[in-house]
């Protein structure tokens, strides 16, 4: 995923878990050029290995009226998106409504996707990335 959305002038945010190991950042920069940050709010994308304990989203860049491109995209490794508290989901790129659930996440999940599209145009977008699937869940989305 990072060689894919990183370059060099992308910068990104590991996880205490993922920069735990300096063997982490030193690939994803080797291959991307991209420069590490340790200011998740500096970060266009934070790649984030254990969910249920992801910081906060006002943590992260959630971009400005002027600029709302320029908040963080997190991207999420979890252990499923098939298990987990369904949320019925709708909006942009979903026909009608959809239940989705993925594991492990904070158990303030629900709250916090709520209050991110409080704040649209703004807000973080997420990527949630399992062995089996990758699921987007823009910032536009509405949890019903």
């Amino acid at each position: 995923m990072a060689l894919t959305l990183l370059d060099y002038e992308t910068r990104f945010w590991l996880d205490p878990g993922l920069a735990a190991s300096a063997e982490v950042a030193d690939w994803i920069r080797f291959h991307t050029g991209a420069p590490p940050t340790d200011d998740p709010a500096q970060a266009a994308f934070a790649f984030i290995c254990d969910a249920a304990a992801m910081p906060a989203f006002e943590s992260f860049a959630q971009g400005s009226s002027e600029y709302p491109d320029r908040s963080t995209t997190l991207v999420v490794q979890v252990a499923h998106l098939d298990r987990g508290e369904a949320l019925t989901l709708a909006g942009p790129g979903i026909a009608g409504n959809r239940s989705f659930a993925a594991a492990p996440l904070p158990a303030d999940f629900r709250a916090r996707l709520l209050a991110n599209r409080a704040l649209f145009p703004c807000g973080i977008d997420l990527i949630l990335v399992s062995t089996q699937a990758v699921a987007g869940l823009p910032r536009s989305l509405r949890v019903e």
